[in-house]
């Protein structure tokens, strides 16, 4: 936080990363526009951008499901773990593998496990 008592740059973003939903950098800057961002932004300021970015990721949790289908080849709810690896370092915004590592470290998946992708998306979401 700047003498000021605002937050700008990347305190804001990682303030907003810290309580926030998982959201992209774009959905996040995008939020953050939307109020301000040159002088940064006050508590009131922050909580406003906190509610958007809630309120728009309501429904996130079924559209990560329906991704993870896709990727279902036996319609069984489960995926390989190296598959859902490759799928989070690969497609959309891209995660570090040290990231990846620490998903499958607190979900307890290794790369040879069978994964219920749902049980894996509740544990995503339930840490926002």
């Amino acid at each position: 936080m700047s003498e000021n008592g605002r937050l700008s740059g990347p305190n804001l973003l990682a303030a907003i990363r810290a309580n926030g939903p998982a959201l992209t950098n774009a959905e996040i800057e995008k939020a953050v526009s939307k109020e301000g961002q040159a002088q940064g932004v006050d508590y009131a300021g922050f909580v406003q951008i906190m509610g958007l970015l809630q309120s728009n990721n309501k429904n996130d949790k079924a559209s990560v499901d329906e991704a993870f289908k896709v990727f279902d080849k036996d319609d069984d709810g489960f995926i390989q773990g190296s598959e859902l690896r490759h799928i989070l370092t690969s497609l959309g915004e891209k995660l570090q593998q040290e990231e990846v590592d620490e998903m499958f470290r607190e979900a307890g998946i290794t790369n040879n496990d069978m994964m219920d992708y749902k049980k894996f998306t509740d544990m995503l979401f339930s840490q926002q």
